[in-house]
């Protein structure tokens, strides 16, 4: 399933929703995984045993091995820990929404999506951090990684791990990377006439907006309308009119997705949560993540845009129960955890720790390519600015309209779009 920021006009309709509606309570879902109180027998474990006490309940969407890595975690934690209680429930991804907003009662932490911040906090459920010390958190999370976790000045969430969008290779098809624009274009080419593309490209504003960064900028700033009279959005418009050639253009689709599942394109821009798929239907050793190509006009890369999953706080906690969370939190924070569960052969995790060292594998080609990225707007951008925006990309994509004449007529629309 791609990744909500495609369907941002979308989400901007659902959020309001989701926000009004009271759905009657339901039980606590009792898919539990891990319902443990104090370990009988505590790990070995030369840390010295804290006195803290309390429960933590926690609710993830995490696959089977991400459950062992975590379940492993908590036996480290609570051989530290042994008076603090320990209950984890699994929820399937497409269920957890409906079963945050139907529960009687939440659990202590809720693991989701960084885009789910702000709702779930405007509707009573979490609660905002920045009383809490968590500039002990924010000096162990990468800066990018720590921008899903502030908004509007609030600390509504911890991020534990990165999602983005990368540049996925067919190695059979592409046996090696395009260090730039043209580089993709000339694969591209070289493919005619074989019924395979270079490029299988989607334009949808939340694969291409962050493109901007190989102008040297964002084209879209948290709560702000884009400044079309700025020269950058002029070369964003000149870049997509360059990357065109490299291969078919879709919008908001999953056209491009499909094209390169079935082995017929080269490259693909998409979320780091597509991989378990296309490494299925490629083959892992088939399967590569390069490094975000070089426009040269600029000399700077192109990229994409990064989000987390963020670790939220029940606002029903109780201070004891908080705190025995929190500390918790801090424990996957630190960077044995991090590293624990960023293992390419157990729960391969993007890891968000600062100080996270080169990785194995596939996880370690997502960690470099992320780290290029562009951290993803936390507030949601406006209808009417993301038609604008998308159908300036069309004009230039698929009509061909000259940059110039595409632009001037965007500035227009965008002027003609009521303040709110």
């Amino acid at each position: 399933m791609r990744f909500a920021p495609k369907l941002l006009g979308a989400a901007l309709i659902a959020a309001s929703l989701w926000a009004c509606s009271e759905p009657e309570p339901t039980p606590t879902p009792t898919a539990i995984i891990a319902d443990g109180g104090p370990t009988p027998a505590p790990t070995p474990d030369l840390q010295p045993t804290s006195e803290m006490a309390g429960s933590v309940s926690l609710w993830v969407t995490w696959k089977p091995d991400s459950v062992r890595a975590l379940n492993e975690l908590i036996e480290t934690f609570q051989s530290r820990n042994p008076e603090i209680e320990f209950k984890l429930s699994y929820i399937p991804a497409d269920e957890l929404r409906a079963a945050i907003d139907e529960a009687r009662t939440l659990p202590s932490l809720i693991l989701a999506p960084s885009t789910w911040a702000s709702e779930l906090f405007e509707t009573g459920l979490t609660q905002d951090l920045s009383d809490h010390p968590t500039d002990e958190f924010r000096i162990l999370v990468h800066p990018l990684p720590w921008a899903q976790a502030t908004y509007d000045g609030q600390v509504l969430g911890i991020p534990v791990q990165m999602h983005g969008n990368v540049l996925y290779r067919n190695r059979e098809l592409a046996p090696i990377p395009a260090g730039t624009v043209e580089g993709l274009v000339r694969a591209d080419e070289a493919l005619r006439g074989t019924f395979n593309e270079g490029v299988a490209q989607d334009y949808g504003l939340s694969i291409v907006a962050p493109f901007a960064a190989a102008c040297g900028g964002q084209l879209m700033l948290d709560g702000l309308a884009p400044n079309l009279e700025d020269p950058l959005a002029r070369c964003w418009l000149e870049l997509i009119r360059d990357l065109t050639p490299a291969g078919p253009v879709f919008f908001n689709s999953n056209e491009d997705l499909e094209l390169f599942e079935s082995g017929k394109a080269g490259w693909l821009i998409d979320s780091t949560q597509e991989f378990d798929r296309l490494s299925e239907a490629l083959g892992e050793a088939g399967l590569t993540i390069d490094r975000w190509p070089v426009n040269q006009a600029t000399g700077e890369p192109l990229a994409g845009y990064v989000w987390t999953e963020n670790v939220y706080f029940s606002s029903e906690l109780d201070p004891e129960d908080f705190d025995a969370a929190w500390d918790f939190v801090g424990f996957l924070l630190s960077e044995d955890s991090q590293l624990t569960l960023s293992n390419p052969n157990g729960a391969a995790h993007v890891p968000v720790h600062i100080s996270a060292p080169p990785l194995p594998g596939h996880v370690g080609q997502m960690h470099t390519a992320l780290l290029q990225g562009t951290a993803l707007p936390t507030s949601i951008l406006r209808a009417e600015y993301i038609e604008v925006l998308e159908r300036a990309a069309r004009a230039v994509s698929v009509l061909g309209t000259p940059v110039e004449i595409a632009l001037q007529r965007a500035i227009a629309e965008l002027a003609a779009v009521p303040d709110v």
